[in-house]
């Protein structure tokens, strides 16, 4: 028997984690990986990060634009799009759901302990 209650749930920081970052400003794969350690959002491999970068840009929520480098090899620059400001909004939404129904659970819980 299914009820009222939101379905959304919300597991993973780390991509919206990103598209956040984006949405303040575009940005390179070792700028993500050191902002989202500041940030406190979560520490990141390297390899792992670029992975996600690659599917969030297959899905349409980030572009990906070579730069050239002075030295070494080029560099890419990331931007979030406006699918993934879609996305990240929607998350967000879903966030505040969640936090509603934990503040209500809570509340409850401490009336009858």
């Amino acid at each position: 028997m299914r009820n009222n209650c939101s379905q959304v749930v919300v597991e993973n920081f780390f991509e919206p984690g990103i598209l956040y970052l984006l949405l303040k400003k575009p940005s390179y794969g070792y700028e993500l990986q050191k902002d989202l350690k500041k940030q406190c959002i979560c520490e990141v491999n390297i390899g792992n990060l670029y992975r996600c970068l690659s599917r969030l840009n297959k899905q349409g929520y980030v572009t990906r634009t070579a730069v050239k480098s002075k030295i070494g090899p080029k560099k890419y620059s990331y931007m979030i799009t406006d699918k993934g400001k879609i996305f990240l909004s929607s998350w967000i939404d879903g966030l505040k759901k969640q936090k509603d129904v934990i503040s209500l659970l809570i509340k409850n819980y401490q009336k009858i302990v």
